[in-house]
């Protein structure tokens, strides 16, 4: 055999055929990355209110609110310290809201009073 010879089925012997077709196949499209809210500006945190209480009506459910587009109801105060609640998140400085964001429904909580503590729970 001619070294011409040799050097071409040593060329055919490491082409593979299935890496051929692996290569006509399109790659998968790509999926865009979910938008993700990120906090923006202060916050109002709810641990700093009172959650004292006798029954499940003393207490209400908030947001850990202020500037974030995403924030759902998840905590709970008095309901006496909701006017100072509501106070504290009007006097805050937000940034204008991104529009792109798209935020994911809030998990539904309700209010309780638990050992003198108003908690929220789940309500599914």
């Amino acid at each position: 055999m001619s070294r011409a010879v040799v050097l071409l089925l040593l060329l055919l012997a490491s082409c593979d055929s299935s890496s051929n077709k692996a290569s006509s196949k399109p790659p998968p499209p790509r999926t865009p990355d979910p938008v993700v809210a990120k906090p923006v500006g202060p916050t109002v945190d709810p641990a700093g209110f009172d959650r004292s209480c006798t029954a499940s009506t003393d207490c209400v459910v908030v947001k850990r609110a202020g500037c974030d587009p995403c924030a759902c109801a998840t905590e709970a105060i008095a309901s006496r310290d909701m006017a100072k609640f509501d106070e504290s998140l009007a006097k805050l400085q937000c940034p204008e809201p991104d529009l792109s964001v798209r935020c994911s429904p809030c998990q539904l909580f309700a209010s309780a009073c638990e050992n003198g503590t108003c908690v929220a729970v789940p309500k599914f």
